[in-house]
């Protein structure tokens, strides 16, 4: 919606007429630590945990005689990623000069909260160089929506809301996540067995119970038509029309690189060179064996001092116990419904996402109001 479809009790503002551009003071290389008192925040640990570190007699200095953000003024990244915004939570922190940003805003005008929603809808003019760049001028120009006070307070608390529950969920899955680490630890070491279970488990070698087979397919093999699906480490890529690796379900590793990750794949597929696969044998059943395999340590069997590197005929010697086929399925049936769980939880948070993402963009643009017309 633009400035003339806007309802009549909103407008169309330069962020330069709402305050002024910000930013800190220039702090030198020579200045700051790898450890120290007062975090320094660069572009690349903006919004995250610092790396370096300034005194507390410095940033005192700094604080008093130059420009600082208030609490709950919204940072902004203006170099590499634009338009990152972070709420500064008022805590001893310093920010490199002029990769982050903030307008000194008028609180009567605009809220900061309000402000932080807006930003997500900004399409920034930067600066085409090497590493894009978000300027003064171009930070004062922008032009941002501006509904009255009472509806910026009612947007902000929706999408917060939103925010909140986004939060809750992401401290859920990783709870999931910690207690699937630590329950595959437990079942797979014999620490912890399953009620029924009593069996001694067999001492075998890895290469017992797994046979190994190599994919010579490139990327620039795969075609967008064919009879046979291909994946890479991530996704499903394209076809091939030359072979499947087996019939059967079967567990990919990667040998090249981030090595050691593994996942089921669908029978009659492919993968690229850069993965073995793994085929498990009347001994286990695959879906014990990639719960094996995720638990696998393999820093042990690496090499290559650039690209690590792993081979089957290295780690197939590893020694491992290995509980009767009735307990492996049991030990897999646990760990699956807990993945499902975490699956299903990573789900629900893209719909949300998408969902504040599409209500972020109606309501900056008056296409849903919150307060009666």
């Amino acid at each position: 919606m633009d400035a003339l479809m806007l309802p009549l009790n909103w407008q169309k503002v330069r962020l330069g007429d709402i305050g002024k551009p910000c930013m800190c003071k220039r702090v030198m290389k020579h200045q700051t630590t790898r450890y120290g008192e007062i975090p320094f925040y660069k572009i690349g640990t903006f919004g995250n945990t610092a790396d370096a570190f300034i005194s507390k007699k410095l940033f005192l200095e700094y604080k008093t005689k130059y420009s600082f953000p208030k609490k709950g003024d919204i940072l902004i990244s203006a170099s590499g990623t634009i338009g990152r915004a972070v709420i500064y939570d008022g805590k001893p922190a310093y920010f490199q000069d002029s990769n982050i940003v903030w307008i000194d805003n008028d609180e009567t005008l605009v809220k900061n909260d309000f402000l932080f929603y807006a930003y997500s809808n900004v399409k920034w003019n930067t600066e085409h160089t090497t590493i894009l760049r978000l300027y003064n001028d171009n930070f004062r120009n922008t032009l941002i929506p501006l509904p009255p006070l009472n509806e910026q307070i009612a947007i902000a608390n929706i999408l917060s809301g939103l925010d909140r529950y986004l939060y809750a969920l992401d401290a859920l899955i990783l709870k999931k996540e910690s207690v699937k680490k630590a329950l595959s630890f437990e079942l797979l070491s014999q620490r912890k067995r399953l009620k029924g279970f009593n069996q001694a488990w067999q001492r075998v070698r890895f290469g017992d119970i797994a046979n190994y087979l190599t994919s010579n397919l490139s990327a620039e093999q795969i075609v967008q038509q064919g009879k046979i699906k291909v994946y890479d480490v991530n996704n499903f890529i394209g076809y091939t029309d030359t072979t499947f690796i087996s019939d059967k379900p079967y567990i990919s590793i990667v040998k090249d690189g981030s090595v050691g990750r593994v996942r089921i794949l669908p029978p009659k597929t492919n993968i690229l060179s850069t993965m073995g696969a793994l085929i498990a044998n009347h001994k286990t059943t695959t879906e014990f064996l990639f719960y094996l395999l995720s638990n696998f340590d393999f820093k042990n069997f690496t090499s290559g001092s650039i690209i690590p590197h792993i081979y089957f005929k290295d780690y197939k010697e590893k020694t491992i116990f290995l509980p009767p086929l009735n307990e492996q399925s049991a030990i897999a049936n646990i760990l699956s419904a807990l993945d499902n769980e975490i699956i299903s939880l990573k789900n629900k948070k893209r719909q949300f996402e998408n969902i504040k993402k599409a209500l972020n963009h109606d309501l900056m643009s008056a296409k849903i109001r919150v307060l009666e017309k």
